[in-house]
């Protein structure tokens, strides 16, 4: 049996000392209180946040999807959508813009002959030509009447103009006037019908503009289509969204690249899908595309560069293959230094317009605008529920490693998400889901901070306690384990007590004191007594219980004229008085007769020994005996007789040696033993034969702590020793031996 500061204790002091050295540790031993306190704020944080968030929703995210831009473009403009640009090569070559209206003319009949399935002028014309030569003669009077007649009769740049959009598929832009801007009509503009009809209701939600800027009557009347060009900045000023359709001077109006591919698909109206409260698609002949509830396309850019470009001077000068333009939807704009149509862009800062118009074509074709689906609302506040409850329960529970390995991996995952819904054309907020968790989670990691170093100093207080309370006990073990060693007879003392018997013991506590005990002395008579006992319990207890049984068996034992069962009868009846914490002592007590190796032996509860014989055999003496001491005080114990031949040796030991097990759990068996006792029987000295017998049982523990205290006695019978002083109480035994009570 063990006897030692408890286990539980030993486990309190590491456990206060793993606490006191680590707040994540410490966060273990909140209160509930406190935990309650530090889940509350961190669901107060969440519920702020997710009000922010609500607030702040626009400013938030549009940053995002402005990144997402330049991680996941659009594709490359088709081949379907081409751009001709009035640019600096074309400006150096015909001259300063703006151009007469007989270049633009030929322009648009360049255009045209090679096969153009729509052309769309990306520029207002607003104001006749200047050139015109009956400008010319109003601007110089002093002309003489018959020249300025002469100029008035030349034919007019603009009609000229007017006749080619009259002949070919052209839409000419209009803009949408806001109603505080200088350029408003103030009620003077008649009204601009458009050529598209629209089909569907016509949600009340669409952009509106009071008026419109539209291009001279000569011109404006001919082309098949008018479409709005405007492209408004954000309050960051860039432009990320263009008009599908609007009210312009309350007429339902289609955008410039909505007019555009209705005029090349050749239909005659444009579809709304939606209710009368908002638009969530347009319509127009085979394509549809999602629209914003106010009716504009938010444009998820490509490189611009990308887009097929010609320079106009190129097309005047006949140069190019006939069908460069078939079947394909051709937009002319100003792309030169010091115009004004320049514009910024999430993908790019300075873009001319007729780019993010081709853009907006190239999206209508392809049905690709972005969207903001009617699920995504309800999936991002489902998705920051479960992100809150996870944190809201998981926090205080969880070390904070794996608190942040897991923030990591859920930021990574809903940012991933997102980019691969705006991949796909859909625009899914990734903060709602995040920042309640995260808000929660920071406010409670942050507390729970605290809160350890507040615990983490309270168990450092305790800590100390507990290392004097330890340091004390420690010493007052130091102390009775010294005691108890005192109390057991050393080995150059067992050698000493007869020369006709060799005797020798080992004892090894498990842990600072034990409940072991072994015992050793002489008759007057010449007979030797011994005996091995195990007290049941551990700790201090077990040990006092040891040290009253030692002292009590000697004195009993060694009293004149007392029977080897009387005593330990008398043993067991002294043992039992006053047990109060009904402890128990397994005892085998033996008395040697040198003269003829006669052996009495009394059990009570204790291990059988074992003899070994002189040639190295091994054989058990199988007791009868009884319960071990203080489990019943009147039981009869029984003394058995054997006989000990010279040079054999009995060995008794504790369940200390027969408990003994590897760290897997495996038990030393009694082949075990019997194999380890019959190596250890070739040492020629007695103590050199139990040290190695300890020594097998250690190296068979691999290291392990010891599950007992371990004790073996050994009595060897060096030679018969003849004499009248050695005969036992009833006379001399028989070979076959006896038994007495």
């Amino acid at each position: 049996m063990t006897a030692s500061r408890s286990g539980s204790e030993a486990h309190g002091l590491a456990r206060l000392e793993a606490l006191a050295a680590s707040p994540d540790s410490a966060l273990g031993e909140l209160d509930p209180r406190a935990r309650l306190r530090v889940r509350l704020a961190g669901l107060t944080a969440a519920l702020v946040t997710a009000l922010a968030v609500l607030l702040a929703g626009p400013w938030l995210r549009q940053p995002l999807y402005d990144l997402y831009q330049g991680l996941a473009p659009a594709p490359d403009v088709s081949e379907r959508v081409q751009v001709v640009v009035i640019d600096a090569d074309s400006i150096r070559d015909i001259g300063g813009w703006p151009w007469t209206r007989f270049y633009l003319a030929a322009l648009t009949e360049r255009i045209a002959e090679r096969g153009a399935a729509a052309i769309g002028f990306d520029l207002l014309f607003a104001e006749p030509d200047r050139h015109d030569p009956a400008e010319f003669a109003a601007v110089y009077p002093e002309l003489p009447a018959e020249i300025a007649q002469r100029l008035q009769g030349l034919p007019s740049g603009d009609a000229a103009f007017g006749r080619a959009i009259g002949r070919h598929p052209v839409v000419l832009a209009r803009a949408g006037v806001a109603a505080e801007s200088f350029d408003r009509v103030d009620g003077r503009q008649q009204a601009l019908p458009p050529e598209a009809r629209f089909k569907g209701p016509a949600p009340l939600g669409l952009k509106a503009y009071p008026s419109a800027l539209s291009n001279i009557p000569i011109l404006d009347g001919a082309p098949l289509g008018h479409g709005l060009v405007n492209g408004e900045r954000d309050a960051d000023g860039l432009v990320r969204r263009v008009p599908l359709v609007a009210r312009a001077g309350g007429q339902l109006t289609p955008g410039f690249a909505a007019e555009l591919v209705r005029i090349a698909e050749g239909v005659d109206h444009i579809e709304l899908d939606g209710d009368a409260r908002q638009l969530s698609a347009v319509r127009i002949g085979r394509h549809r595309v999602p629209s914003a509830p106010d009716g504009q396309l938010l444009l998820r850019f490509a490189d611009w560069r990308t887009i097929p470009t010609v320079s106009a001077v190129d097309v005047m000068r006949q140069g190019l293959p006939p069908d460069l333009f078939k079947d394909k939807i051709v937009l002319v704009g100003l792309a030169a230094a010091g115009t004004s149509d320049i514009t910024s862009t999430p993908r790019a800062r300075a873009i001319y317009g007729v780019f993010v118009q081709a853009q907006t074509v190239d999206s209508i074709l392809r049905g690709a605008g972005l969207r903001r689906p009617a699920w995504a609302a309800p999936v991002e506040w489902g998705v920051a529920l479960l992100f809150v409850g996870l944190s809201f329960f998981g926090v205080p529970r969880a070390p904070i490693g794996p608190v942040v390995a897991f923030a990591g991996i859920e930021v990574a995952g809903v940012f991933g998400a997102s980019l691969w819904a705006f991949h796909n054309n859909l625009l899914v907020d990734p903060f709602p889901m995040l920042l309640p968790g995260a808000a929660n989670s920071a406010v409670m990691v942050t507390l729970l901070f605290v809160e350890g170093r507040r615990v983490q100093r309270r168990l450092r207080t305790a800590l100390e306690d507990e290392r004097l309370s330890a340091a004390r006990i420690s010493g007052e073990l130091a102390a009775a384990s010294e005691i108890q060693s005192g109390m057991l007879l050393p080995r150059t003392e067992l050698a000493r007590i007869s020369p006709a018997v060799e005797i020798d013991a080992v004892l090894q506590s498990a842990k600072t004191v034990g409940g072991d005990l072994y015992d050793a002395f002489a008759f007057d008579d010449g007979r030797i007594c011994f005996l091995v006992g195990d007290v049941t319990g551990k700790g201090v207890p077990a040990s006092l219980f040891m040290a009253l049984s030692k002292a009590l068996s000697r004195s009993l034992l060694m009293r004149p004229n007392t029977g080897l069962a009387a005593a330990v009868a008398e043993i067991n009846a002294e043992l039992s008085r006053d047990n109060r914490q009904a402890m128990a002592v397994s005892l085998l007590v033996g008395v040697l007769r040198p003269s003829d190796g006669a052996l009495e032996l009394c059990c009570a509860g204790h291990e059988n020994p074992l003899v070994i014989g002189a040639d190295g055999g091994i054989r058990e003496l199988d007791l009868d005996g009884g319960p071990p001491l203080c489990v019943d005080e009147s039981f009869p114990y029984p003394a058995e007789t054997h006989r000990l031949a010279a040079g054999e040796t009995l060995v008794a030991f504790t369940d200390g040696l027969t408990e003994a097990q590897t760290p897997d759990g495996r038990i030393f068996s009694r082949q075990d033993l019997r194999d380890a006792m019959a190596e250890a029987a070739r040492a020629t000295t007695l103590p050199a034969m139990l040290d190695a017998l300890v020594a097998r049982v250690r190296a068979f523990e691999a290291g392990g702590e010891p599950s007992d205290d371990l004790t073996v006695l050994a009595v060897r019978l060096r030679a018969v020793q003849p004499g009248a002083n050695g005969s036992l109480s009833g006379g001399s035994l028989p070979p076959g031996g006896s038994r007495t009570r």
